[in-house]
């Protein structure tokens, strides 16, 4: 269940806070905002609602951010705010109370986010802004990104993009870019001067040609990008070598987009703190096996991830990172700590968001309770 209230109190919780787990602890919010996090206070919580977690696990709400659509809503079709807000109600509704919606190039579509996002305080409390595959990116690394989508860099076409604004700050959040074709250093320079994330995807280049950036992030790493080979390593290597050991990096852990056993290898050498979870979901995530349509095209779902129906393209995933998540915890690849920093705290820090993704006070109270298995439970959200 989501309770959108704004002054209660959740007792007797395992508190996941700065990193450690509190034991029987009492978190107070007033004003949608966390005010105490520690024992119980009688005095503290006697004029609130109170939640007894009977010691579940209540951490920061999930943050997807890497989402195409889900639960039969995305951005391609029909009216674009009641679909965006239908995925933010049904994201909620499994633990993910944050999102950056990912989405294909289209100066028309981004003017109809920042419409929408105007309209809604709803929507704008969920949605951190547009994640951008493209337009700058290498075609033989396309994926299921349409030809249309994509272009040689432009310097003038980038700045259309950056003016279309929420407030004073671009709409557009991250972007996705192959660092090997020409212009990419200016528009790196251009993203970054914009506080935009610049992340490396769609693209053929060799490690070779890579140079460390003060902040390097790739795109579903694996997937679309020249891979690891042991005498012509592509962009694939880069969060393995020291050169870039501060890289960040999105992994799609749904066991299609990388092979479980590629999953165990890369968290089992990574460790976690450079992990962000995403889902790469269409819009028939979350929905078993069905079929759908995607940029006009006919796709499929086999309830793990998205194919074209007329290729057999993987074009997105069918699952949602409160499950690839859980099904990480239980083979043992992520523990309670880790499973918040891979789901929350770290695609956070890397969007640089710092009002949500912790419980501590004065902090967002965007929170979840979970089970013992990690089953949700409850949903809290501040609108």
């Amino acid at each position: 269940m989501v309770h959108y209230e704004v002054d209660y109190a959740i007792t007797h919780a395992l508190a996941y806070t700065d990193g450690v787990l509190l034991p029987d602890a009492t978190i107070v919010v007033e004003q949608g905002i966390v005010m105490y996090v520690g024992k119980l206070e009688q005095e503290m919580v006697q004029h609130l609602k109170q939640y007894d977690a009977k010691g579940s696990l209540v951490g920061p709400g999930l943050v997807d951010m890497h989402i195409h659509g889900c639960g039969g809503f995305d951005s391609t079709r029909g009216n674009l705010q009641e679909n965006l807000e239908g995925m933010a109600l049904f994201l909620a509704g499994k633990g993910i109370t944050s999102f950056q919606l990912a989405v294909v190039m289209d100066l028309e579509l981004l003017d109809q986010i920042k419409q929408a996002m105007d309209r809604s305080a709803f929507l704008s409390s969920y949605l951190l802004g547009v994640y951008v595959e493209g337009p700058f990116i290498a075609p033989e690394k396309k994926g299921g990104i349409p030809s249309s989508g994509i272009r040689t860099f432009d310097r003038g076409y980038l700045e259309k993009i950056l003016s279309i604004k929420c407030g004073k700050k671009p709409l557009v959040t991250s972007m996705t870019i192959a660092p090997e074709l020409q212009g990419s250093e200016e528009l790196s320079s251009m993203l970054e001067q914009n506080n935009i994330v610049v992340a490396y995807g769609h693209s053929d280049c060799p490690l070779d040609a890579l140079h460390p950036r003060d902040k390097n992030h790739l795109t579903h790493l694996f997937n679309a990008m020249s891979g690891i080979d042991h005498k012509h390593p592509g962009l694939a290597a880069m969060p393995f070598v020291r050169n870039f050991s501060h890289a960040t990096y999105e992994l799609v852990c749904d066991e299609v987009h990388v092979h479980p056993s590629v999953i165990d290898l890369t968290i089992n050498s990574l460790g976690t703190e450079r992990l962000c979870l995403i889902s790469d979901a269409m819009s028939l995530a979350g929905m078993g096996a069905g079929e759908g349509l995607y940029l006009g095209k006919q796709m499929y779902s086999n309830g793990k991830a998205c194919y074209y129906r007329d290729s057999d393209i993987l074009i997105g995933s069918a699952m949602l990172i409160s499950d690839s998540a859980k099904n990480l915890f239980h083979k043992n690849l992520l523990d309670k700590q880790s499973f918040f920093q891979v789901a929350s705290e770290n695609p956070l820090r890397v969007l640089s968001q710092t009002d949500r993704g912790c419980i501590k006070p004065g902090y967002k109270a965007d929170l979840v309770m979970l089970s013992s298995d990690m089953e949700v439970q409850e949903v809290f959200k501040v609108v």
